[in-house]
């Protein structure tokens, strides 16, 4: 699911950009005291059976500015963790392209910049050291303070002066005076104003310095809220002027290389009694259902000059299946070379990428071109073929697409319009047009997207996600999703059961393509979603959240594989209510306990879940999750079904490279019917190791 981690410097801070292969909605989010940061999130047109979804721990790219990490999908309780190994100060906030999140943290510095540097008396507070000392107070006499006075309302009016005049230098120059200068009757209006002078100025990082600098000398000042309305739009300006910048390292000639090389093996046992009633018949099956070694490696060439970026990427996994009659296969998920330039005016990509919006594949074989036409818009470019199509993978399928973006406008609005259209041996697939609007701010974000396929001519996704964060830290989100399942494109016919799965030959034999508009329409579900979702703390160690989701899917025809027919598949509607508390260190000095209850209303069946999940760090270096689900559900086939799941993992970090992990469990289902009495067993687990490099 991760694609990609990249760090850019936006003002004073470090932003951490974790993009994955699909669009994600981002749910809520908590911190351990070891500077673990647990990040829930929903992810959007993608089943969570599909046994390509596998486990995921990706090393930060070497950096200059912010601390090392790891980031691990997914964790026991299902969320996607970020470790610093300590506490730091951070804030999440979705991305503006829908497949995104961004941690904000500030900038790491060498212990060697870190100087404690004694404020002189007449140095302005915004040009002290990174360490502001206080200053002790000298007594002054009454003429003293009369002439402080004097000289203070002078400055000040010299300064209202030239701030109506938009001499916006000349104000800052007068006011850092005027702040040098003991305290006196001007100085929190003095502070105040050297704020705006310097956002007038697009100097935003500096504003937002003296911003905070005023609300923390005056924090019963009578314009609080209009202080913290600016504070924060040149918080999102200095980022939206910055947004696209890349860390800025420093030019080297040699290509820097990192990544890692991992192996885990699988293993589990399957046990199954099966009685059949009423004549209490009892069949019992012990089998291996799995034994897999999967070697994975990973590795990003990293090649910065004066004049552009270049970056090299290979990521591929192996899986070497142990059980008899089970063959292996590989994994090629990355290969590709991109270069962009130091002032993001162009930038290429060409091998198997994920795609960037637009429309494109999630992941395919070929090249991405991008030109900036001025600082507002840029013009996209994308062809080559899907690397996971379905149907006959020796069937050809060939796509091109573009796109225009607007990359910033004032008020923090951004979006993309795109046209895509795929081939599939010599016929069209599919032919879509699409338009994204994105508009952000310090508290909220708001993505819209519609995708209009002109060759079925209907609606293909439609697509509304809010996130909003409160100055308190409670967090709310919604989604509104109308899609169609799978995308519709011409080739999805054959998921009928055609007597081919071929489209070549299916129209070689005489099949129209109308024949196969009107089976792939067929084939395409319609889903509709809503979903809502809130967390608030309710202290620095508890956090209670909740979501409610309500979804239907219209019937869609299919093949039944077990009868060798095409079949109707009928409705299905699901309401799922859900309530989670997670606490830190509720057990122990450093941990987390998730806690959840769920409640689904579907009209095939009713389930309640229950799990509890505890994280537990000892001694730094050793990790220990538990996890625990309890589940019941009565479906309309007279079925009541329980299932226990018990779990753990243990991980141990050695010499800040090398990872052991090992986990282990069981999962224990009892099914019973009117005619059936079912108990089945499955023991598994698992040992691995990651270096880093």
């Amino acid at each position: 699911m991760i694609d990609r981690i990249q760090i850019n410097q936006a003002g004073d801070e470090a932003e951490i950009q974790i993009r994955f292969v699909t669009r994600v909605q981002f749910v809520r989010q908590v911190m351990l005291k070891n500077g673990d940061i647990r990040i829930y999130l929903y992810f959007l047109g993608i089943d969570a059976t599909d046994p390509r979804l596998v486990w995921q721990r990706r090393d930060s790219p070497p950096s200059n500015i912010v601390s090392h990490f790891n980031v691990t999908y997914p964790e026991s309780d299902s969320s996607l963790s970020i470790s610093f190994g300590k506490e730091v100060d951070y804030y999440i906030r979705p991305g503006n392209d829908g497949r995104s999140i961004s941690i904000f943290t500030p900038i790491a510095k060498p212990l060697s910049q870190l100087q404690v540097v004694a404020a002189p008396a007449a140095l302005p507070s915004s040009e002290i050291g990174l360490i502001e000392m206080p200053r002790p107070a000298a007594p002054r006499s009454a003429a003293e303070i009369e002439l402080t006075e004097l000289e203070a309302k002078q400055l000040f009016v010299n300064a209202q002066i030239a701030f109506k005049n938009n001499l916006n230098q000349e104000v800052i120059d007068t006011l850092k005076k005027l702040l040098g200068l003991p305290a006196n009757q001007q100085s929190q209006a003095a502070q105040l104003m050297i704020a705006q002078a310097y956002e007038k100025n697009g100097e935003f990082v500096k504003a937002r310095t003296e911003y905070d600098l005023y609300l923390k000398r005056y924090p019963k000042g009578k314009k609080l809220n209009r202080v913290r309305e600016s504070l924060a739009r040149v918080f999102m300006a200095a980022y939206q002027a910055e947004k696209s910048a890349p860390e800025k390292m420093a030019a080297n000639d040699k290509m820097i290389v990192f990544g890692s090389f991992s192996q885990h093996y699988y293993k589990g046992v399957l046990h199954t009694n099966s009685m059949v009633l009423p004549a209490a018949e009892v069949t019992s099956l012990t089998s291996n259902d799995q034994s897999q070694l999967i070697s994975s490696l990973e590795f990003t060439g990293l090649k910065r000059t004066e004049t552009a970026e270049t970056r090299l990427v290979f990521r591929n996994a192996y899986t070497a299946n142990l059980l008899p009659g089970i063959g292996s296969n590989n994994s090629l998920s990355a290969a590709y070379v991109e270069q962009a330039s130091s002032d993001q005016g162009y930038f290429y990509g060409v091998g198997r990428q994920a795609g960037a919006a637009g429309g494109v594949p999630s992941r395919f074989d070929g090249a991405w071109l991008s030109r900036n036409l001025n600082s507002t818009w840029r013009i996209n470019g994308s062809f080559g073929e899907p690397a996971q199509a379905s149907g006959n993978a020796a069937e050809t399928r060939t796509f091109a697409a573009i796109s225009v973006d607007l990359t910033r406008l004032p008020e923090q609005w951004s979006g993309n319009a795109y046209l895509i259209g795929q081939r599939v041996s010599g016929t069209m697939d599919r032919r879509a047009a699409g338009i994204e609007a994105h508009y952000f701010n310090a508290h909220s974000n708001h993505m819209a997207l519609l995708e209009y396929d002109t060759l079925f001519k209907k609606v293909n996704v439609g697509l509304l996600q809010d996130n909003w964060t409160t100055a308190e830290g409670s967090n709310y989100t919604m989604l509104i999703d109308h899609r169609r399942l799978p995308s519709l494109q011409t080739s999805s016919a054959l998921l009928l059961g055609q007597p081919t799965q071929s489209i070549a030959e299916l129209l070689s034999a005489g099949v129209s393509t109308g024949t196969l508009h009107a089976d792939a329409l067929a084939a395409s579900r319609l889903s509709n979603q809503f979903m809502i979702g809130m967390t608030r703390p309710y202290s620095t160690r508890l956090k209670l959240g909740g979501d409610i989701r309500i979804s239907n899917t219209t019937s869609y025809e299919g093949y039944d594989s077990v009868s060798n027919t095409r079949m109707v598949f009928p409705r299905k509607v699901e309401s799922i209510y859900s309530i989670q508390v997670a606490g830190n260190s509720l057990l122990f000095d450093n941990d987390l306990g998730v806690a959840s209850i769920s409640y689904t209303n579907a009209n095939t069946y009713k389930a309640k879940s229950l799990s509890f999940s505890q994280t537990a760090t000892f001694r730094q270096n050793w990790q220990l999750d538990i996890a625990l689900q309890h589940y019941t559900e009565n479906n309309n086939l007279s079925e009541h079904i329980t299932r226990i799941s018990p779990g753990l993992k243990l991980s141990y970090r050695m010499k800040g490279t090398l990872n052991f992990e090992s986990g282990a469990g069981f999962v224990q289902t009892h099914t019973r019917s009117p005619t059936i009495d079912n108990r089945t067993r499955r023991k598994y687990f698992n040992l691995g190791y990651r270096m880093d490099f």
